[in-house]
């Protein structure tokens, strides 16, 4: 039987601090304790005028293997989720390793790993079928290891990995919801969310509440896995070399992630109708009613 992992949002290091450097991680094994990380001002301009940018493109310092995503939507609990993923979960879950962090001025700075390869968008084209099944087959391990990820059962929530407030794209521009000690409290907030704008929205009857369901179970969730995130090798046969941007993990309702993936992709195309279910479960019939809050939102 498969050992189940689990992970306390208190043994996570500690997201006060505005500075964090791991030292038991390569980049300090391969350059020396005494090599310090890039300081937030060169980050900056090597980004040039893009930091300008509410979402600044990654800085890459190619000959440290080093990547930096920075600005002021990116979130410590970013880093948190790539530090316990990779500590709980090793290589079943490839994701960059993270070096640190730092803020500044209003900025925060992930230090993390390289990883050279292709995004899974640019190269689907040019897989075979084969090729194609052993990727989605590969992703279906990835996520089947996931959602073997338990929390403290004296401590269940619906949040962040740090147990804060949730930051998934879809709450974008939104109160600041959770953590929720249940998925029928987070799905009570969820539903909501479309109303508050109208007035006298408490007396409003929401059609579609009931089809949420409140009895699943709360799951470890990267919450965007789209072809984008998922990095592969350029060489055949193709492997997931990691999957990135975890910048809207978190715990969630167990049908949050494929609807979340369904949401990211052409509603007729081949990826959600084919592909998707082979390594996620569908829930094709919480996804529509999801798809009609998201849409209410104005989120894409």
């Amino acid at each position: 039987m498969p050992i189940n992992f689990r992970i306390d949002a208190n043994g996570l290091p500690d997201g006060r601090e505005p500075k964090m450097d791991f030292l038991e991680s390569s980049f300090f094994d391969d350059n020396g304790p005494r090599r310090c990380l890039p300081a937030p001002a060169e980050v900056r301009a090597l980004s040039g005028a893009d930091q300008a940018r509410p979402q600044p493109r990654p800085v890459k310092f190619e000959h440290l293997n080093l990547l930096v995503k920075f600005g002021p939507h990116v979130a410590i609990a970013e880093a948190q989720s790539l530090w316990v993923i990779k500590r709980v979960l090793c290589n079943e879950v490839p994701v960059p390793e993270v070096y640190g962090w730092r803020v500044d001025g209003g900025d925060v700075f992930i230090y993390m790993q390289l990883v050279r390869g292709e995004t899974l968008k640019d190269q689907w084209d040019f897989q075979s079928t084969v090729e194609k099944r052993t990727i989605c087959d590969h992703l279906r391990q990835i996520t089947t290891s996931l959602r073997r990820v338990e929390q403290d059962p004296n401590n269940l929530f619906i949040g962040s990995i740090n147990r804060h407030h949730l930051l998934d794209i879809v709450f974008e521009g939104e109160p600041p919801g959770g953590p929720f000690a249940t998925v029928k409290q987070f799905n009570d907030w969820f539903s909501r969310l479309p109303w508050l704008r109208f007035p006298d929205s408490e007396n409003i009857q929401d059609p579609y509440r009931t089809f949420l369901p409140d009895t699943g179970t709360i799951k470890l969730t990267h919450g965007d896995l789209h072809q984008g995130n998922i990095i592969v090798s350029s060489t055949k046969p193709p492997r997931i070399l990691a999957v990135v941007d975890w910048a809207h993990a978190g715990w969630y309702p167990d049908y949050w992630e494929y609807c979340k993936a369904a949401y990211t992709c052409s509603y007729d195309g081949e990826w959600r109708v084919k592909w998707i279910p082979v390594f996620l479960d569908p829930r094709p019939e919480v996804h529509e009613v999801f798809a009609e809050y998201t849409r209410a939102l104005g989120a894409v």
